[in-house]
């Protein structure tokens, strides 16, 4: 997995020597937990309250949509941030684009009521970001009935008026002559050519490549087909292209398409990494897969160790079986009374941060101008000298609204949580669909610490929720031999055929 260094350290005491220090560690981390480090940034002499004002920490933020790295390393978790706010906001925004934080020195950055707050925070933000985009989508569906334009861009030989989909009087021709250049035995590079002779570039001024190409080719609107969201209507809109042409057309791009490369792997999402970890040598366990006789794909999880070494006797464990038990143990434990606990806990905790030190020297400053502004009212009063005295109480007033804008501003940026909307939160979370990816993923990012994971006599999975004080465990029971079940993995994986196999049954100590 590629991943990025980031580094950071204060003005007060510290100097490059904390840098060399923190990438010494993530370094070796790296190593260990076979991760590549590709790049580096680091923001030197910069206090870490404020992530807004980190130049290289946003650049980071920003070089992530380019889904270059998967992870960003960082020494310790208050190097990332040291408001849980910003922490939950920036995550956020990573995750969105596929990259993990990950501590070299540790699992979590403070207690577990606070690491929890911080990933309901996430989870709600996503939640309330989904229920809106439910709502955009109603209104864009009623949009789409009329086959009216939805905010979506529109092809090549079209445009919007008056929010119709008409025809581009000069872009329509073009997809015309590309329809007709290609079933007439030109190739994409022969069109791309042509364009470009003639002067014919894209709307960002761009030369046409073969991607564009085949897109436009394959594109079903140009015969008039109102298109949104799976939901097709004919004559929605103005055809361009003859359904002989197309059809031609399509014939045409299958014959030309090369022979299918050999089958990869598939690439397959393990929901479980980084949290879980081998009990016998604490090795982190990672995703791993390899193929059976008839080709069949086979997702597994490894110990490290053993998969480096071999000096583990960990054997590899079914993805599946794994991550099916672990959801399903985990929203088990999910109760009433435990929503209640958290919810709690995650209220007072953040009225309890609500109140900054920041916002503590504004309300102070605005409790100090409040009262010079009544003193200056009173010496008005007294008869003192009215026109420079007024013109203190305007410039009091201004500042008043500064600070009063000020203090709303923080606030905003670290609204208080209360007791009904965490729980509301929480009983709305623990109904979702459970064969949905991106809901076991949350289920897995906000409820789950760490997964320790043993074998031989005492083989089980111990799970560590948050802000809980047991484990939760499941025991594992040994796979029969069966020569003809076993999986034949491809020699570079490394695999051995030997797996755990995992029981429904589940306890709680």
């Amino acid at each position: 997995m590629n991943v990025v260094f980031y580094g950071r350290y204060s003005a007060l005491g510290q100097s490059e020597q904390s840098i060399e220090g923190q990438r010494k560690v993530c370094y070796e981390f790296a190593e260990r937990n076979g991760y590549k480090i590709i790049a580096e940034y680091i923001d030197r002499a910069i206090s870490g309250t404020d992530a807004d004002n980190r130049p290289e920490f946003q650049r980071m933020i920003a070089d992530s949509a380019k889904r270059q790295f998967q992870g960003v390393l960082v020494y310790q978790l208050d190097r990332f941030a040291r408001n849980r706010y910003d922490s939950a906001t920036y995550k956020s925004k990573l995750k969105k684009n596929g990259v993990k934080v990950l501590s070299a020195r540790e699992n979590i950055s403070d207690d577990a009521s606070g690491v929890l707050m911080e990933s309901v925070l996430e989870g709600m933000a996503e939640y309330f970001s989904a229920e809106l985009s439910q709502k955009v989508k109603r209104g864009l569906a009623l949009t789409a009935e009329k086959c009216e334009y939805t905010g979506s861009y529109a092809p090549l030989g079209y445009k919007v008026v008056d929010k119709k989909i008409v025809l581009h009087e000069d872009e329509f021709l073009v997809v015309k002559r590309m329809f007709d250049m290609y079933i007439s035995g030109k190739t994409m590079v022969d069109i791309i050519r042509h364009l470009d002779s003639i002067g014919i570039k894209t709307r960002h001024g761009n030369s046409y490549h073969k991607d564009t190409i085949r897109r436009i080719l394959t594109n079903r609107k140009y015969l008039g087909i109102y298109i949104y969201d799976g939901v097709e209507v004919a004559d929605g809109i103005p055809r361009i292209i003859d359904d002989s042409t197309f059809n031609e057309a399509q014939e045409m791009l299958a014959k030309n398409k090369k022979a299918p490369a050999r089958q990869k792997a598939v690439e397959e999402n393990y929901l479980l990494t980084t949290k879980l970890f081998c009990g016998h040598c604490l090795s982190a366990i990672v995703g791993d897969s390899g193929h059976s006789r008839n080709g069949t794909i086979h997702q597994y999880y490894r110990c490290i160790t053993r998969k480096r070494k071999g000096s583990c006797s960990m054997k590899t464990i079914k993805k599946t079986d794994l991550e099916n038990l672990v959801v399903k143990r985990v929203l088990d434990g999910l109760t009433d009374e435990k929503i209640n606990k958290m919810a709690k806990e995650i209220a007072d905790l953040s009225i309890a941060e609500s109140n900054t030190d920041t916002i503590k020297r504004l309300r102070k400053s605005l409790k100090e101008n409040e009262i010079a502004t009544a003193n200056l009212i009173k010496a008005i009063e007294a008869g003192k000298a009215v026109d420079v005295i007024s013109e203190q109480i305007e410039k009091r007033q201004n500042e008043k609204k500064d600070l009063e804008s000020r203090i709303a501003h923080e606030m905003l940026m670290r609204p208080v949580l209360t007791f009904e909307e965490v729980k509301f939160f929480f009983e709305r979370f623990k109904c979702g669909d459970v064969s949905d990816y991106n809901y076991r993923t949350s289920v897995i990012d906000v409820l789950v610490d760490k997964i320790l994971v043993y074998d031989g006599d005492n083989a089980r999975v111990e799970i560590y929720c948050r802000a809980s004080e047991n484990c939760l465990e499941m025991p594992i029971s040994e796979p029969h031999q069966s020569g003809s079940d076993k999986a034949h993995l491809a020699p570079q994986a490394g695999l051995e055929p030997a797996t755990l196999r995992l029981t429904a049954a589940c306890s709680t100590n």
